[in-house]
């Protein structure tokens, strides 16, 4: 009987859980520029300035590209003796901007739903 109890007991403490939260890329402070940015007006310095750098740069023809992403994913995991389940659930925040061979803006989008960090969720009394 006490080797039952035992053997519940370790299989009990090999079980678990586990929940992950990770951000990777930039931080997206083009959220809070965009309205500083004006095609035919600002420069790749510009955006350098504001932003620093870009996750990629592209050349597409005569044009160059700068591509910001951010992503948040959080997991949350169950993990047992002969078996283990992983959730994923990952978000994007994206800006792109298009410059001429001048180096001028030419256009630029960016994600309509931004994602907050942790400190930005404090700031606006969210978090």
């Amino acid at each position: 009987m006490s080797r039952h109890i035992v053997l519940a007991a370790l299989l009990a403490l090999a079980a678990g859980c586990s929940i992950g939260d990770r951000w990777d890329g930039v931080p997206n402070r083009w959220q809070r520029e965009k309205q500083s940015f004006q095609p035919g007006a600002t420069t790749q310095a510009d955006v350098l300035a504001r932003l620093g750098p870009p996750s990629q740069v592209l050349a597409l023809g005569e044009r160059t590209v700068f591509y910001y992403l951010l992503e948040h994913e959080r997991s949350e995991t169950l993990n047992l003796i002969l078996y283990s389940q992983t959730k994923a659930h990952a978000r994007y925040d994206r800006a792109i901007f298009f410059f001429d061979r001048e180096g001028r803006l030419a256009e630029f989008a960016t994600s309509a739903i931004p994602l907050l960090m942790e400190e930005e969720k404090a700031e606006e009394g969210g978090g």
